[in-house]
């Protein structure tokens, strides 16, 4: 009996030590950090205001961070070391339950923290979708590009091929399409030639033309307003050369500082037309800047002196067509061209000049120029047979003859003008009677008189046909 009581007692206290074990554990913990009946217990709450950029993003949700409103300086509880604030979730609704919070380590706090104002003009990629409890983010839709959209797609070179065949006008209109279109249509291959002819052309339009790389151009009976280059153009524009090699400027409206702008940005010219402008010393300089000039006309030129002769006699050593017919000259002017005009020169106008021009300056002029083909002397009325012989004597050569109301010439010294053996066209416009000239027309059977009024001599253009200058087209193919 006694060893059966011993037993059930054993057992007794092995259940009451069983029970009593995680009661041990609790104040072996409490003992460690206080007594068990100070422990104050925590709270925990939403605080919008320590963690501004957490509270906003779950405000609608009801989420906020943890705050432990327990710990203060008198609480003797011990929270563990380097432990981070952890968000917790209000349900407001039993039967809805929102997703997870974001739980952001120290460092993405940081990144969010200095982030958390937008750049200035800075676009939203994103469009948030409100619903009942939870907000869904989208990307944006960029513009959607037509697959059946083919121009957009053809490359540059298609492209330029393409703008080859338009007109200027409407290759302008492109040009304000896009920037594509806009790069290509400045490419210098579709300016190369352009007529501009009878045409109004603004300040500055002028300027940004030049710029584009053209190379034949006619401007003839345009008007040009001054300044040539306006706005940033006129910056560059004296460091920026024009490529401009063939230029018709005849019977243009425009100024003295406007020919000079352009005349200026021209070192390469060929081919020059300044029929009836108005230049000055400055222009004629300019002019004698272009060493391979080859044709010049200057007829009819208001404003040349022989300080602007000086240069384009000196320096122009490879002309071979010069007019410079009526610009009224002086008769020492006329003495110096003759003096100095290049050997390489094959034809020449000097008429007009009245009494400037005399049998003086003709000898010397066919002494300086053996070689010419077509030489105009109207209206020298100064001028007498001895003058004929002596361009039969020293131009073998001579293909064009005009000695149009050469007064003073007498008729039978005319007939000696057989002994040219390349003479095929002669101008004789009022010198002879009807009855005269018949009986000339029949003893030079080889020679054409009087077939054209005006001299073709330097002259870009002949006749009604307008589309071309020396032969070279300006206008592009029509479609």
């Amino acid at each position: 009996m006694v060893n059966n009581q011993n037993e059930t007692n054993k057992s007794k206290t092995a259940d009451q030590e069983k029970e009593n074990a995680p009661n041990r554990k609790r104040k072996a913990t409490d003992s460690q950090c206080g007594p068990a009946s100070q422990k104050a217990k925590t709270k925990w709450s939403a605080d919008g205001d320590a963690c501004p950029y957490i509270y906003k993003d779950y405000k609608e949700l009801g989420v906020g961070p943890l705050v432990d409103t327990s710990l203060d300086g008198s609480s003797n509880s011990c929270p563990a070391k380097g432990m981070e604030k952890t968000p917790a979730i209000t349900v407001l609704d039993c039967t809805q339950v929102p997703d997870a919070p974001r739980i952001m380590v120290t460092s993405h706090l940081e990144n969010h923290a200095t982030n958390k104002s937008p750049k200035k003009n800075q676009t939203n990629k994103y469009v948030f979708l409100k619903g009942d409890d939870d907000f869904i983010k989208r990307r944006k839709k960029g513009p959607e590009i037509s697959k059946n959209n083919i121009v957009e797609n053809l490359p540059d070179i298609v492209l330029l091929n393409i703008f080859k065949y338009l007109p200027k006008v409407v290759l302008a209109k492109c040009a304000r399409v896009c920037k594509k279109w806009h790069r290509i249509s400045e490419s210098e291959s579709l300016w190369k030639r352009l007529d501009l002819g009878c045409k109004s052309l603004s300040e500055g339009i002028l300027g940004q033309i030049l710029n584009r790389g053209v190379t034949i151009l006619r401007l003839s009976r345009a008007q040009i307003s001054s300044p040539i280059y306006t706005g940033i153009r006129s910056v560059f524009s004296s460091t920026k050369l024009s490529k401009l090699q063939y230029l018709d400027l005849g019977m243009c409206s425009v100024s003295v500082q406007g020919l000079e702008e352009i005349l200026s940005k021209c070192h390469d010219l060929r081919k020059l037309n300044l029929e009836s402008c108005e230049v000055n010393d400055t222009i004629c300089s300019y002019i004698a800047e272009n060493k391979e000039l080859e044709v010049l006309n200057m007829c009819m030129v208001q404003g040349i002196t022989d300080n602007g002769l000086m240069p384009i006699a000196s320096n122009c050593r490879k002309l071979v067509s010069l007019n410079i017919g009526w610009t009224g000259l002086k008769q020492h002017s006329i003495m110096y061209l003759s003096l100095c005009l290049p050997e390489s020169i094959h034809k020449l106008n000097l008429s007009g000049f009245r009494e400037s021009m005399t049998d003086e300056e003709v000898s010397q002029l066919v002494k300086t120029c053996p070689r010419l083909v077509n030489l105009d002397l109207s209206d020298s009325t100064v001028i007498t047979e001895k003058s004929v012989h002596l361009i039969i004597y020293h131009l073998k050569n001579l293909e064009y003859l005009s000695l149009a109301r050469c007064n003073r010439i007498l008729p039978v010294s005319l007939y000696s003008l057989c002994n040219l053996p390349y003479l095929s066209q002669l101008n004789l416009y009022g010198m002879l009677p009807e009855d005269m000239l018949q009986h000339l027309c029949e003893a030079l059977e080889c020679i054409v008189i009087n077939k054209s009024y005006f001299s073709k001599i330097a002259r870009p253009t002949v006749g009604i046909h307008r589309t071309s200058i020396w032969g070279l087209r300006v206008r592009d193919n029509p479609l």
